[in-house]
C-alpha cells in the first residue's frame, strides 16, 4: 500500500448534478458546497452545465448557466454529456431525435473536460483556502493529493473507461504536483454499497444481503451484497452478482415531462408566439418543476392537480386550451404520475432481475434489505411502489418476501461518501476494503504457446522450437487468467509465469506479451485467436479482443542469473547450450483497474527504468500507464 496521503478528494460527476467531498486524517468528512452562483443556498451538488459562446468559448458552468442568457446568439446550452462519452448512447440519442446531443463521442470528451477543468479549479481554490494554503507554501501543489472518482456501471467497454481515465488527467487531476495521482476507484453501485455498510443505521449481521439501487440523473446501477464481517471498525462484504448498470433516471423524467408540455404547446400553435421561447424546456428546468418532481409521492403533498409557474409569463394569462391558468400551468395527478411509471417500470425490472438470479440459481435465500439512493432514489413515490410490488399480494418475490426498501442517508451524496470511506478503511487497515471480493464482468487472459498436440491443436499455427527439433509449439493461444463470474479478491494477485530461451550470446531482455479481454460466457471462450477469425484490420475474434500489450523489459538482468540447460549430442551431432530466462506478471485486481508487476527470481523486479508497461489497443496510450480497467 502507498504511503497515506495528505488529502484525499472524491468526485461524482453525474449526469445532471455533480457532488464533491474530501478529508485528511484529521478532519472528518467535507462537502463542498459554496459553488460559484449557488448564492447562499449551500448546494451540495452543482449542475453539471455548460454555456458556449458563439465562437465555442466556455461563457459559464454549474449554477451560473441559470443567469447566463443562452437565448442570446450563438449560444448554446450543453447537457448530459456524461452519457455521451459512450458512442452507443450518441447513437440512440441521435435515433432519437434529442436536441443538443454531441455530434460524436469526441465533443462529448470536451464537453466532460472542460466541465472538470472548472470543477477541479474551484476545488483546488475551496480546498487551498480551507486548509489555510491559498497563495501561501505552493497550495495543494507539494501536498500529496489522492483523486478518487467513480464511473456508472452502464459503461461496459473498456474504451470508456480509458477515455474518461484521459479525460480526468486532461482536466488537471492528478497532475499538479509530483505526488498527486487520480484513478478511477469503484463504479457508482459499489461506491454506493461502501457508503451503506459504513453509514447506515441499519443494523447488519454477517451472511446479510442486501441491494443498493442507485437510481441518479441519467443512470441506475444496482450491486447485491452479501455482508463478510460485520465489524463496525472493519466492515467488508462480497458481491453475490456482477454490478448491473442501466440507462435510466431522473433526467428521462424531465425529457417527458418536455414532450407533455410541447404537445399542449403543438395543439395551438397561434399561441406560441404569445409565450417565450423554449417553454417546455424552460419549465423543465424551473425551480417550480423540481420541487413538484422531489416531493412527488409525499402524503402532505399529495393533489388531485399540479400548478406550476410559468416563469416568463403574467399572471395574467390563462388558457383553458393547453391548461395554462393566471401564469401557471396544470397537470392532473395522473400526468404527472405517468412521468414516473415508466421509469419505475425500468428499475423494477431490473430488481426484479437481480432477484430471480438468486432464485435460478437454487437459492432460497432472503434479500434483507433494499437500499435506494440517488436523486430518483430519493423519490417517495419511487419508494412506495417498490415496497408494493416485492410485497405484491397474493405473490411477493420468494427472495424478498420481508424485505426493507430503505432510502439512503444522504442520498446525492452516497458515492462521493462510499469513495472517501472506502479509501479510509483501506489506509487505517493495511489495504482492506470494504469490498472483500468483487465478480468479474468480463474474461482477461493472456496470448501463449503451448506444447502442440494434435488433438487439441487442429488446424492452428505451429512452430518448432529452435533448440529442439522435437518440440513444437502451437502458438496464439489463449490462456484465460480471469474468468467471467469469478470471485476476485483484490488482495491476492494472479500470475503467469514466462519462459523464454535464449543462445549463449542473446543479450534479449524485453519481451511482449498480449492480454485479451472476453465478454463471453466463461463455458463459451475461444482457446485461441484463430479460432476468432483474427483480422488486423479489427483486432477482434469471435468473442476475444485485444486489450493491450505488455512490455515487459528486464533490462540490467545479467547472464549468470539466468537458468542454464544443456543439451547432450548424439549421433556424431555437437551438444549445445541454451538459456532459459523465466519471470513472473502479476496482475494485481485493484477496484476497476488491473495492474501489471513484473517479477523476477521471486521478487518484484525493478531497475532505473519502467519494468513493464502497457500499451493499450483500444485507444492510443497516454505516457507509461500500467493500468487498464477491469470492472468495466
Amino acid at each position: 500500500m502507498t504511503e497515506k496521503p495528505d488529502l484525499v478528494v472524491s468526485i461524482d460527476l453525474g449526469t445532471t448534478f455533480t457532488g464533491v467531498a474530501w478529508r485528511t486524517s484529521r478532519t472528518p468528512i467535507q462537502v463542498i458546497n459554496d459553488w460559484p452562483g449557488s448564492g447562499d443556498r449551500g448546494e451540495r451538488k452543482v449542475p453539471t452545465t455548460l454555456v458556449y459562446n458563439a465562437d465555442d468559448t466556455l461563457s459559464s458552468w454549474g449554477f451560473m448557466c441559470a443567469d447566463d442568457d443562452e437565448t442570446a446568439p450563438g449560444k448554446t446550452r450543453r447537457e448530459f454529456f456524461k452519457i455521451f462519452i459512450d458512442g452507443a448512447t450518441i447513437a440512440a440519442a441521435q435515433r432519437q431525435g434529442l436536441l443538443n446531443a454531441p455530434k460524436s463521442t469526441t465533443e462529448a470528451q470536451r464537453y466532460a473536460t472542460d466541465y472538470l477543468r472548472e470543477v477541479y479549479s474551484h476545488v483546488k481554490e475551496t480546498v487551498e483556502r480551507q486548509i489555510g494554503r491559498r497563495h501561501v507554501g505552493g497550495g495543494w501543489a507539494d501536498m500529496a493529493v489522492a483523486f478518487l472518482f467513480s464511473v456508472p456501471t452502464t459503461w461496459t467497454r473498456m474504451e470508456i473507461i480509458n477515455i474518461f481515465k484521459a479525460i480526468i488527467r486532461d482536466a488537471g487531476f492528478g497532475i499538479e504536483g509530483p505526488c498527486h495521482t487520480a484513478q478511477v476507484d469503484l463504479t457508482e453501485a459499489e461506491a454506493a454499497a461502501v457508503a451503506t455498510l459504513k453509514t447506515s443505521a441499519i443494523h447488519f449481521n454477517a451472511g446479510s444481503l442486501f441491494l443498493t439501487v442507485d437510481a441518479g440523473g441519467g443512470t441506475t446501477d444496482l450491486s447485491l451484497m452479501r455482508v463478510a464481517s460485520a465489524d463496525m471498525a472493519c466492515p467488508r462484504m462480497s458481491q453475490v452478482s456482477a454490478v448491473k448498470g442501466v440507462g435510466i433516471g431522473s433526467t428521462l423524467i424531465d425529457r417527458a415531462f418536455i414532450r407533455l408540455v410541447a404537445q399542449r404547446l403543438a395543439a395551438w400553435p397561434d399561441v406560441q408566439s404569445q409565450l417565450p421561447a423554449n417553454l417546455a424546456t424552460r419549465l423543465a428546468q424551473s425551480h417550480h418543476f423540481r420541487i413538484v418532481k422531489h416531493k412527488f409521492g409525499e402524503k402532505v403533498y399529495m393533489q388531485p392537480t399540479f400548478k406550476i409557474q410559468m416563469e416568463g409569463v403574467s399572471h395574467d394569462f390563462s388558457h383553458p386550451g393547453i391548461g395554462v391558468e393566471n401564469g401557471r400551468m396544470i397537470f392532473t395527478m395522473q400526468e404527472i404520475q405517468g412521468l414516473f411509471d415508466v421509469q419505475f417500470e425500468g428499475v423494477m425490472k431490473r430488481i426484479t432481475e437481480q432477484l430471480d438470479w438468486l432464485s435460478q440459481s437454487g437459492s432460497s435465500e432472503q434479500v434483507n434489505f433494499i437500499i435506494l439512493s440517488g436523486g430518483l432514489g430519493s423519490s417517495a413515490y419511487i419508494r412506495q411502489r417498490i415496497e408494493r410490488q416485492l410485497r405484491g399480494f397474493p405473490h411477493p418475490h420468494p427472495n424478498a418476501a420481508h424485505a426493507a426498501v430503505v432510502p439512503c442517508q444522504d442520498p446525492q451524496l452516497v458515492v462521493v461518501r462510499g469513495l472517501l470511506l472506502d479509501h479510509q478503511q483501506k489506509m487505517e487497515t493495511g489495504n482492506l476494503s470494504v469490498l472483500a471480493t468483487r465478480v468479474a464482468r468480463a474474461s482477461y487472459g493472456v496470448v501463449v504457446r503451448d506444447v502442440y498436440s494434435p488433438a487439441l491443436h487442429f488446424n492452428e499455427d505451429v512452430i518448432e522450437d529452435p533448440f529442439d527439433s522435437k518440440q513444437r509449439w502451437a502458438v496464439n493461444q489463449i490462456q484465460w487468467l480471469i474468468r467471467k463470474g469469478d470471485h476476485i479478491d483484490p488482495n491476492r494477485p494472479i500470475f503467469k509465469t514466462f519462459e523464454y530461451h535464449l543462445s549463449e550470446k542473446d543479450t534479449t531482455r524485453s519481451w511482449d506479451v498480449v492480454v485479451v479481454i472476453s465478454l463471453n460466457e466463461s463455458s463459451a471462450l475461444p482457446n485461441s485467436l484463430k479460432q476468432g477469425r483474427l483480422t488486423a484490420a479489427s483486432s477482434y475474434t469471435a468473442g476475444a479482443t485485444k486489450l493491450c500489450h505488455l512490455k515487459s523489459s528486464l533490462d540490467g538482468v545479467q547472464q549468470h542469473q539466468l537458468i542454464l540447460k544443456r543439451k547432450r549430442g548424439a549421433f556424431f551431432r555437437k551438444g549445445y547450450k541454451f538459456y532459459v530466462c523465466a519471470f513472473d506478471i502479476r496482475v494485481i485486481v485493484a477496484p476497476a483497474d488491473l495492474r501489471f508487476e513484473l517479477w523476477f527470481d521471486g521478487r518484484k523486479f525493478s531497475g532505473n527504468h519502467e519494468p513493464i508497461g502497457a500499451n493499450l489497443v483500444a485507444m492510443q496510450c497516454r505516457g507509461a500507464d500500467t493500468a487498464t480497467s477491469l470492472y468495466k
